[in-house]
């Protein structure tokens, strides 16, 4: 028995006809009544059904075959807020943040053991740390027989943005089946261009699902090096030296936070508030000899891809009306000199914190060196370069947020006194200029404390030259010119 969980105008199911399936062993439901004439004309059995919400009893281990298309709506949609309570009680425990992610958990559910499951999904439940829930479900419920990076633009003219992923699996539960799952050889293709590249891709790896277990977050990655899942698997976590910490909250940032004059968003504030005639509406400018005194506080909130050094931008009303309006989470080593690291940016941005200063909950993330091993100017180097550029932004979190959760999870080589020397040299040398010139070009820095890491981590891992290449052409600050997302 086959089914098709959301046939919408049935294309998988004409495809099955087309192949030769009995229609007797196709079964079709959708949500959508309007698609019930058209299925019920290609000789199956069709059922109008909220897929999601209709499991009972007898639905479980029902289905040999289960393939399809879900949709993808996420917790904004109106129908994701409207079942929201029935979703999570079904669903919470593994996932209830995108309609495809749950139809995937259903649909093992609805297969027989020893079943198989192909999807076309969005690619973002294979990384982002939402779906660590669904990851861990899946291998503890299936083998991973196939996953295919579809090429990016499959849907372009059904006006669906998104990175398409072809997922195949087999229902396999049972602690007694735990070493088949973990042995399992997964058949893994890195993005295609062209859909005639599904049969004869140019690159398949195939990795032992046990592989899946030793990233962070069970990330299902696609396309890593050998030596990076070694160091991953071997190394401590970064959060053992450097700790990071979730910042405040306001709750009115027009009325208590001010930009300091001189800088960028002292601008930005000037032209807004020309064009803006209540004056309790307009923001607010303080001066640099008003940041020093005990009213206002250094405050880090802005997000972006600038490394190493930004000037204060920001201020925080300090008084006795104001304190008390802020969520200041306890335990916190607010007002310590650190790293503060953009949580909203197109790469791994880490930046000088000096002492005095708070920040956001967001898109800034205040880090404290926990170990006098290192140095801040060792860590601002390693943060910066395109080896963990490549660890953060192309492994943990290939989309432009990172949590505080993805850097602690980093893997960490303890460095020997030269390493830490010879980085420090050249961050210090960007912090002076940058000091000077916000604009200071410190490409040819960069390079050398790129390679200065790189050559590092190698000889414990062993990293190739196609690595090196890799790193240079995708994660490298000096690849091209600096892309700055705004916050």
């Amino acid at each position: 028995m086959i089914l098709d969980p959301c046939v919408g105008h049935g294309i998988f199911v004409e495809k099955l006809i087309e192949s030769g399936i009995a229609r007797k062993q196709i079964v079709a439901y959708d949500i959508n009544s309007d698609f019930k004439s058209e299925i019920q004309k290609l000789g199956v059995k069709f059922k109008v059904q909220d897929t999601l919400l209709t499991l009972f009893p007898d639905s479980y281990n029902e289905f040999d075959f289960i393939l399809g298309n879900p949709p993808y709506l996420n917790k904004a949609s109106t129908y994701v807020r409207k079942n929201k309570v029935k979703l999570r009680s079904l669903y919470g425990k593994i996932n209830a943040h995108e309609t495809y992610s749950m139809f995937i958990v259903n649909s093992i559910w609805r297969l027989k053991e020893g079943g198989k499951l192909g999807f076309i999904t969005s690619d973002s439940f294979l990384t982002l740390s939402t779906h660590t829930k669904l990851r861990k479900f899946i291998l503890n419920n299936c083998l991973i027989n196939q996953i295919l990076l579809a090429p990016k633009n499959l849907f372009d003219n059904q006006d669906v943005s998104t990175s398409p992923v072809i997922i195949m699996l087999t229902k396999c539960t049972g602690k007694s089946n735990k070493n088949l799952r973990q042995n399992n050889e997964m058949k893994i293709i890195p993005r295609v261009r062209r859909e005639a590249e599904y049969k004869n891709p140019s690159k398949i790896h195939k990795i032992i699902q046990k592989k899946y277990h030793l990233l962070p977050f069970n990330i299902f990655f696609t396309d890593i090096e050998e030596e990076i899942i070694d160091l991953f698997e071997q190394s401590p976590r970064l959060e053992e030296y450097v700790k990071g910490f979730i910042g405040m909250h306001t709750h009115n940032n027009l009325k208590y936070i001010a930009a300091v004059e001189g800088t960028d968003l002292a601008q930005i504030f000037k032209n807004r508030n020309q064009k803006i005639q209540e004056e309790e509406n307009k923001h607010r400018i303080i001066t640099k000899k008003d940041l020093n005194t005990e009213t206002w506080k250094s405050y880090l909130k802005r997000g972006g891809a600038d490394q190493y050094y930004r000037p204060i931008m920001e201020a925080l009303e300090w008084g006795n009306n104001s304190i008390p309006i802020y969520d200041i989470p306890k335990n916190v080593p607010f007002e310590e000199e650190g790293i503060v690291v953009s949580g909203v940016s197109s790469r791994l941005a880490a930046r000088y914190m000096p002492k005095g200063c708070y920040w956001d909950s967001n898109k800034a993330i205040g880090f404290i060196i926990k170990t006098d091993s290192i140095s801040i100017e060792y860590t601002l180097g390693l943060l910066n370069s395109s080896l963990y550029n490549y660890l953060a932004k192309g492994i943990i979190n290939n989309t432009n947020s990172i949590q505080l959760t993805g850097i602690h999870a980093l893997p960490f080589i303890l460095p020997d006194n030269e390493t830490i020397e010879k980085v420090e040299k050249y961050v210090k040398i960007i912090l002076r200029n940058k000091r000077k010139d916000q604009n200071y070009d410190y490409k040819k820095e960069q390079k050398q404390i790129d390679n200065i890491i790189f050559d590092f981590y190698s000889k414990t891992f062993h990293f190739t030259k196609d690595l090196k290449k890799k790193l240079d052409d995708r994660y490298s600050v000096y690849r091209n010119d600096q892309s700055k997302i705004g916050d």
